[in-house]
């Protein structure tokens, strides 16, 4: 009579591999997300040459003037966005909230250039 033969799909070592590879990934996700909120995030507002900082952390609003436009920011809840201005496009309210270093807001009309800056200093763009 033949003996058969059973195949076994995993060997004991196969198991120590998975595990390091499945705790590797858990480290690549978490060490991030943990560093990402010890950064310190702060909202440059360029208008004419001066530089005024607000930070991302306490939630402000306020007006800034240029060129004939007002521009009014918002910083609520760890995010700056260009809630009303008088610009003929608008383009700058439409950009929506930024709150990572390295994100801008410019309104090319009023000249005012919005941006965080922090500790992480970031990429704006995904790539691939």
């Amino acid at each position: 009579m033949a003996q058969t033969q059973v195949r076994k799909f995993f060997r004991p070592m196969d198991f120590a591999v998975i595990g390091a590879v499945l705790l590797l990934a858990l480290l690549l996700l978490v060490v991030p997300l943990m560093s990402a909120g010890a950064e310190t995030a702060v909202l440059e507002v360029l208008v004419d040459g001066q530089v005024t900082r607000l930070s991302l952390s306490e939630d402000t609003v306020r007006s800034f003037c240029n060129r004939g436009y007002t521009l009014t920011v918002t910083v609520a809840d760890g995010y700056a966005s260009v809630t009303a201005s008088d610009c003929e496009e608008g383009r700058c309210m439409r950009m929506g909230p930024i709150s990572r270093p390295g994100e801008t807001i410019l309104c090319a009309s009023a000249e005012i250039l919005l941006r965080v800056v922090g500790d992480g200093e970031g990429y704006d763009a995904v790539a691939g």
